[in-house]
């Protein structure tokens, strides 16, 4: 039987990987072995007493409310119910459906979503679409009312100028 050269390389590498695998198993060095340390062993951690907050009276508790700590202005929290109701920051009104009796209100919101919703339908925030005009929409929330009109784009003014004006050129017949 003759041997070509591939099969030559393969029995070669397949004695070298047989001898290597002898080799660890043979010389496979003994088990470690650690000495006693002589460290003690540490004490358990008690718990720690926390003295009790001393009661605050009323007054002073309001005044806390009043002056938030972390608040950089130290304003109060807005009232849910107050004049400061956050209005529609960032609602676009982008377009107006009417449909018999149903009307919808396409809206995009500051996250650059598009919301469509029927007249009663309400926002995250609260508010509900309350009426749904041509040209506008009117949202309600906790007696405060809030319109949105829709933006319709126009042409720009015309230039009494011409924009681009061309040489003159005569022709030769």
């Amino acid at each position: 039987m003759k041997i070509n050269r591939t099969t030559g390389f393969l029995v070669a590498c397949n004695c070298v990987l047989s001898t290597a695998l002898a080799w660890t198993l043979l010389c496979a060095e003994p088990d470690i072995q650690w000495g006693q340390s002589d460290m003690a062993v540490p004490a358990p951690i008690k718990p720690a007493t926390v003295p009790r907050l001393a009661e605050l009276p009323s007054g002073e508790r309001a005044v806390a409310w009043q002056h938030p700590l972390f608040s950089p202005d130290r304003q109060p929290d807005l009232s849910k119910n107050g004049p400061l109701v956050q209005q529609l920051d960032g609602v676009r009104l982008t377009g107006v459906i009417a449909d018999g009796t149903s009307k919808w209100a396409l809206l995009r919101l500051a996250s650059q979503r598009n919301v469509k919703l029927k007249q009663g339908d309400a926002l995250d925030g609260g508010w509900a679409l309350s009426q749904v005009d041509v040209g506008s929409a009117t949202f309600q929330r906790q007696g405060q009312t809030h319109t949105l009109k829709l933006l319709v784009p126009r042409l720009p003014v015309p230039v009494p100028a011409p924009l681009m004006t061309l040489p003159h050129v005569t022709s030769h017949d």
